[in-house]
């Protein structure tokens, strides 16, 4: 049996709605036949059990090989009692899904609070900061090549040019990172750039230039968008609520505006779009350090 081709990020997403949908009962025993029919052996397949998985992939997989022995793993057809077994052992997953839940919310209301503080530091600290906001992902044409292993790799390199402050993150005082999974836009990267409003300016190129490194360094796969292009820019400023751009410290409400434009890293509109997969140790929100020896008018 072939299996269809698609993103281990998308396959993974699916598996996650599914056994959200089975111990939710918003799903019927066809249609769920139906899905494990599409979904168990490209996830079987893909699974590796050196990677992280959120508990419903785990539940999946375990609950899956409860039914299916694995001499007979690629000849399984998923009947109704087949089926009707998958669910009943992934009822015993439940209350391990349902507090995992529970913390991803309070991590996310963590990361909230820990957003603000810096954020507060560092447009008090400047009398002027650049804030220059770029989303960086994978274009639908290139998304089934890239793993979380590919993720993270390009990442790792994301961050090292932004330690080093170079090229277009040169004169960079502070950086925000969060990292998330979507159905249709697999892994992709929240990233927010602060500089010395004093040194650096024309933030929409430098959100280009970014977007640009971004490609290079996933050699061509990677995609993005400037968040701080003339138009948003200008629809913003007409609600009362552009917080990117330039930022002066004597301003108010350009610096509550700052703040709330920040919290989108944070408090997505979307909803589950935090990571179900990850590379051991893999953090999926972090930001930079303020108080530092390095940093201008602190004691060092």
């Amino acid at each position: 049996m072939s299996c269809p081709v698609i993103s281990q990020s998308q396959l993974i997403c699916n598996v996650d709605r599914l056994v959200t949908d089975i111990l939710s009962n918003k799903i019927n025993i066809s249609n769920v036949s139906i899905q494990l029919s599409a979904l168990y052996l490209p996830l079987v397949a893909d699974y590796d059990s050196s990677l992280d998985y959120f508990p419903t992939i785990t539940a999946f997989i375990d609950s899956t090989n409860k039914v299916v022995s694995s001499n007979h793993s690629k000849k399984i057809r998923w009947g109704y009692y087949n089926t009707k077994n998958f669910i009943d052992n992934l009822s015993i997953y439940k209350d391990a899904i349902l507090k995992n839940n529970i913390r991803v919310i309070e991590q996310e209301e963590v990361n909230t609070k820990r957003l603000i503080i810096y954020m507060g530091q560092m447009l008090n600290h400047y009398s002027r900061l650049l804030i220059v906001r770029v989303d960086l992902g994978y274009s639908k044409n290139t998304i089934h090549l890239v793993s979380i292993e590919t993720f993270h790799k390009h990442l790792k390199k994301l961050r090292e040019l932004i330690g080093k402050t170079e090229s277009c993150f040169e004169e960079l005082e502070g950086n925000v990172i969060a990292l998330e999974q979507g159905h249709d836009r697999g892994y992709h990267v929240h990233l927010l750039l602060m500089f010395d409003g004093s040194k650096r300016w024309k933030d929409t190129h430098i959100g280009q230039l970014v977007g640009e490194k971004w490609q290079s360094i996933t050699g061509g796969l990677g995609s993005y968008h400037n968040g701080n292009s003339l138009q948003y820019k200008k629809e913003q400023e007409a609600l009362g609520r552009l917080g990117i751009g330039m930022i002066h410290r004597r301003n108010p409400k350009e610096i509550q505006n700052a703040i709330n434009a920040s919290l989108y890293l944070t408090k997505p509109d979307k909803k589950n779009q935090h990571l179900r997969i990850k590379v051991h140790k893999m953090r999926t929100f972090t930001h930079g350090i303020y108080e530092t020896a390095k940093r201008r008018g602190l004691p060092k």
